[in-house]
């Protein structure tokens, strides 16, 4: 080969290198960019991200608050009744004493007003009650 040969061979290679060092630079280039954009894009998902938990959040606390809520009134209403129920169990026994004792009074013939007026007393007073525990459960059933 000669001289000449050798020198274009050299000059073809030199510009061979010079051009894969330009490419090499330009996909360097590229690549960073490609690089920051995905660091952005992966940056806006993390917020996004963050916004969707603390929004499944909110919406699991506000619920678990309203299931409580809920719940305790279901709890104070079913109380209400059963006083309710205890408190017609005591009218009912009063009734039944409130017989006896004026059947027995008619047996002797000693009715007296005073000891009618003070069970008819305790059945008013216990009925008060009552109404006032179904009206607080009636409360609580509109909330």
């Amino acid at each position: 080969m000669s001289t000449r040969q050798k020198g274009e061979r050299t000059w073809k290679f030199e510009e061979l290198g010079k051009k894969l060092d330009q490419l090499a630079e330009k996909i360097r280039g590229r690549t960073q960019e490609e690089a920051e954009k995905t660091g952005v894009e992966i940056k806006e998902w993390g917020k996004r991200l963050d916004e969707l938990g603390k929004k499944l959040k909110t919406t699991t606390q506000e619920g678990i608050e309203k299931f409580a809520g809920e719940t305790k009134g279901l709890l104070k209403s079913a109380k209400l009744r059963s006083e309710v129920k205890e408190t017609e169990r005591r009218v009912e026994s009063l009734f039944k004493e409130l017989g006896e004792r004026t059947y027995q009074l008619h047996r002797e013939k000693k009715i007296g007003n005073v000891q009618l007026k003070k069970l008819g007393g305790k059945i008013t007073q216990l009925r008060k009650e009552m109404e006032q525990k179904e009206k607080e459960i009636e409360t609580l059933r509109e909330k």
